[in-house]
C-alpha cells in the first residue's frame, strides 16, 4: 500500500507512555441510553484532558458502543491524556423495521442510489440521524456537566466515529451551526465542538439545495472511500424524498469556501472500507490532524489520496486479510449474514402482523 500525499504531509505529534491503567466508568446519560468513559489513572490532578466522544456504525440498526481502549487510535488517545468516550444513541432505522415503516432490506447491504431514493427508507434515515443526533448532544451535555470528575477540558470536546457515527457526528455540527431545535434544547448554552474525525461522512439536506452553514463549523478531518457504493463519496440526490446527501467531496468544498480547516482523506477507487480502519490503523494521521490543526489552531486545508497498487482496497479484501478468510468464505458469511438479515425482516412483519 502506499500513500500519496496531495497537499500538505501531516506529521504526527507522537508521545510515549510507559503501560498505564485504563480505568472505565459506565454512565447513564438519557433513560437506558449510556456511555463508557475511558482515562488514564496516573493523570496530574491540576491538569485538564481533551475529549473524543465515538458514535459507532451499523446502519442506525446494528451496532454498540462497544470499543478496546488498548488498541488503534483510542490507545493512542488515552496515551497522550485525552478521555475517550464511548456512546449509545437509538436506532432509527431498526426502530423503523420494528414499526412497519420500513420494510426492506439493510441499508448498508445495497447501493444507496438504489434503496435510499424512497419516501419511506429516505424518512427513517432522516429521522435516525436526527434521534442519533440528539442522543450525541445528551452525552456531550452530561460530559460537560461532570467535567470535573474527569479533568475534561469542556473546549477541547472532539466528537467523530465510522459510517453511522460519522453521519452522526457532522450532523451533530451542521446542525448546531444552523440553529436546529435539537441543539438550542440539548446542548449547552454556547458550546462549541472543538473538532470532527469521520470515516465516511455525510451531511443530510433538507431539499434539493446547496450545504449550507449559518455559522462556521469546526474543523473536520474526513476519511472516504472514492467509489463508497453506500455513503456516497459526492452528492446523494433524493429526489424521491426531496431531500440530498453531501458526502465528503461537497464538505470539503464548503469548508474550504469558508476557509475553516480540513482533512481530505480519499481512499482512491475504496469503498466503504474507509470508515472504519482509519480508527484501527490511521492514528498518526488522526492525531497529527488533531495535535496540529483542532488543538493547535493551525489553518490548514489537507488533501491526501492513498492508492493500493494491488487492487482497490475494499470490505471484502479487508476481511480477508484481517481474518485469515479466502474470498469465498468472505462472501459466504455475507450471504448468511444477508439472509439473517432477511428473515429477522420477515419475522419483524410476522410480528407487526399479529400485532
Amino acid at each position: 500500500m502506499k500513500r500519496i500525499i496531495i497537499a500538505l504531509a501531516i506529521v504526527a505529534i507522537g508521545c510515549s507512555a510507559k503501560a498505564q491503567e485504563i480505568v472505565k466508568e459506565t454512565v447513564v446519560f438519557r433513560d437506558t441510553l449510556k456511555m463508557d468513559v475511558y482515562t488514564l489513572a496516573d493523570v496530574p490532578a491540576d491538569s485538564l484532558r481533551p475529549a473524543f466522544i465515538w458514535s459507532f456504525g451499523g446502519g442506525w440498526e446494528s451496532g454498540d458502543r462497544g470499543i478496546d481502549p488498548s488498541k488503534g487510535v483510542y490507545k493512542q488517545m488515552l496515551d497522550e491524556g485525552f478521555a475517550v468516550v464511548a456512546i449509545d444513541y437509538r436506532l432509527g432505522v431498526l426502530e423503523a423495521r420494528k414499526s412497519g415503516a420500513m420494510a426492506d432490506a439493510s441499508i448498508s447491504e445495497i447501493d444507496s442510489d438504489k434503496q435510499w431514493n424512497h419516501p419511506a427508507v429516505a424518512g427513517a434515515i432522516r429521522r435516525a440521524i436526527r434521534l442519533a443526533v440528539e442522543d450525541l448532544y445528551d452525552a456531550t451535555s452530561c460530559l460537560v456537566s461532570q467535567a470535573e470528575r474527569w479533568q475534561i477540558d469542556t473546549s477541547k470536546i472532539i466528537i467523530g466515529g465510522g459510517s453511522a457515527g460519522a453521519i452522526n457526528s457532522i450532523n451533530a455540527e451542521y446542525l448546531r451551526c444552523n440553529g436546529d431545535e435539537l441543539a438550542v434544547k440539548h446542548l449547552p448554552v454556547g458550546f462549541r465542538y472543538a473538532g470532527i474525525v469521520g470515516g465516511a461522512c455525510s451531511v443530510w439536506v433538507d431539499g434539493m439545495g446547496e450545504l449550507s452553514w449559518a455559522s462556521k463549523p469546526c474543523p473536520v478531518a474526513m476519511f472516504h472511500g472514492s467509489a463508497d457504493p453506500t455513503v456516497k463519496y459526492g452528492w446523494l440526490d433524493l429526489d424521491k424524498a426531496h431531500s440530498r446527501m453531501a458526502g465528503a467531496s461537497v464538505i470539503a468544498e464548503s469548508l474550504k469556501e469558508q476557509q475553516v480547516p480540513y482533512l481530505l482523506y480519499t481512499g482512491q477507487g475504496y469503498d466503504h472500507v474507509l470508515s472504519g480502519i482509519p480508527f484501527e490503523s490511521y492514528g498518526y494521521e488522526i492525531m497529527g490532524f488533531i495535535h496540529r490543526v483542532i488543538l493547535g489552531g493551525e489553518k490548514l486545508a489537507v488533501e491526501v489520496g492513498e492508492t493500493d497498487y494491488k487492487g482497490p482496497k475494499n470490505l471484502i479484501r479487508y476481511w480477508m486479510e484481517s481474518m485469515g478468510m479466502t474470498e469465498e468464505q468472505v462472501r459466504a458469511a455475507i450471504a448468511d449474514a444477508m439472509a439473517a438479515q432477511a428473515a429477522r425482516t420477515k419475522g419483524l412483519e410476522q410480528m407487526e402482523h399479529r400485532k
